[in-house]
């Protein structure tokens, strides 16, 4: 096969090629700035007064939060302090999550840190701040939660039946989403069609796993009632308007920085409990706070 020159003129890259990237090796802009070990990533900044934190996540799918315990883990080494939904609630409003193409989509409020109730195993429940991310790590083990498990909602078939378990009670059932397609005669094609086959199709769970994880450093200027948020999202724009909006800020004071991002696949557009948490964990303690996700905490979230 003769070689395909994909790059004939230099003053264009490779998104403005039309349709050059389907079944051909393309140059990419900066592969040699990454080979040169030249990216910038979340988990390379480092900033003065800067603390870490980890969180305690609830190991069950669906569990009562009698009490928390947090005494010990204060005490630990390097600990700056232990918070739960409490403390974070204080600077954090909740919100709810919808999508634009889902219209008819029902979603319950939504906090950094799960109160009551925990509704999804990997949940995060309380948060310890500390020196560094071992030392935060170290403290989880010290708290102590007294848990109640709940009977779990697992089959989607069976969700609605009227003995199911209803994660969410304020909204009365388990329904999330739904929407009705009706195109043409549908009883007029099953009705002459030569054959019906019907099927299920189970798929497993899925998820985007990235080469690098999910990533936030928050840095509250309280002189200046700015927030600064190097983040590894795919939406700046959206998170500058989301995290203004429930950590009570002037939008045009909360500034995203969005440097090279190792991979995405979707994962990275949500607004992710922890990473509001850390948010208002900087508003709270005025210091810059780094999350950075490991890749059991991607790999669990919802």
């Amino acid at each position: 096969m003769d070689d395909i020159k994909v790059n004939q003129n230099p003053k264009l890259g490779s998104l403005d090629r039309p349709n050059s990237y389907i079944g051909r090796s393309l140059p990419r802009e900066n592969a040699k700035k990454h080979l040169d070990g030249g990216g910038q990533f979340v988990d390379d900044l480092t900033l003065p007064r800067m603390v870490h934190v980890a969180f305690l996540r609830s190991p069950f799918a669906h569990a009562e939060i009698k009490s928390i315990n947090t005494n010990d883990a204060k005490k630990s080494d390097g600990v700056v302090d232990v918070f739960t939904a409490k403390e974070i609630d204080e600077v954090c409003k909740p919100w709810v999550g919808t999508l634009g193409h889902l219209g008819e989509m029902r979603s319950p409020e939504q906090t950094p840190l799960a109160k009551k109730i925990a509704r999804w195993q990997g949940e995060p429940v309380a948060v310890v701040i500390a020196d560094s991310r071992a030392q935060a790590e170290d403290a989880l083990e010290l708290i102590e939660v007294d848990w109640a498990e709940k009977e779990a909602q697992v089959d989607m078939e069976t969700a609605l039946d009227s003995n199911a378990v209803v994660i969410h009670p304020e909204l009365d059932n388990n329904l999330f989403w739904t929407r009705t397609v009706n195109q043409g005669d549908v009883e007029k094609a099953f009705k002459e069609a030569d054959a019906v086959v019907e099927t299920t199709l189970d798929f497993a769970r899925h998820t985007g796993v990235t080469l690098e994880s999910r990533g936030i450093v928050a840095d509250w200027n309280k002189a200046e009632n700015k927030m600064t948020i190097y983040h590894n999202g795919q939406a700046p724009h959206m998170m500058q308007h989301i995290i203004a909006k429930h950590l009570d800020l002037n939008e045009g004071l909360v500034r995203i920085v969005s440097r090279d991002v190792g991979g995405s696949f979707g994962i990275k557009v949500h607004v992710y409990p922890d990473e509001m948490a850390v948010s208002a964990i900087s508003k709270k303690i005025g210091r810059p706070v780094k999350f950075i996700a490991t890749s059991n905490e991607c790999a669990n979230a919802p």
